[in-house]
């Protein structure tokens, strides 16, 4: 009949031909790796959180033993302000 073709290569479901049928798939990889790709960077900085504390506060002794070698703060200063770090 003519313009009812439901053959393998009149287009159906898939596009048609073998290349067609590789389009949904990818479209789905695309989906699956957007999906993961956001999750990734939902998640990423709570995990950051907990290591970046003791690094920004390495980094905050450091800067103020360098102020405390200047000259900058007195020793008085330098001591209250370690403390201060120091606690969680």
């Amino acid at each position: 009949m003519w313009g009812c073709d439901y053959g393998l290569m009149s287009g159906g479901w898939w596009g048609g031909f073998f290349p067609g049928s590789l389009l949904p798939l990818l479209l789905w990889g695309l989906i699956v790796v957007l999906i993961v790709y956001l999750a990734i960077r939902i998640f990423k900085p709570q995990l950051h959180g907990r290591q970046g504390s003791s690094r920004d506060r390495s980094d905050s002794e450091a800067i103020l033993k360098a102020r405390f070698a200047k000259g900058e703060i007195t020793r008085e200063e330098f001591v209250k302000m370690r403390q201060t770090l120091s606690q969680p």
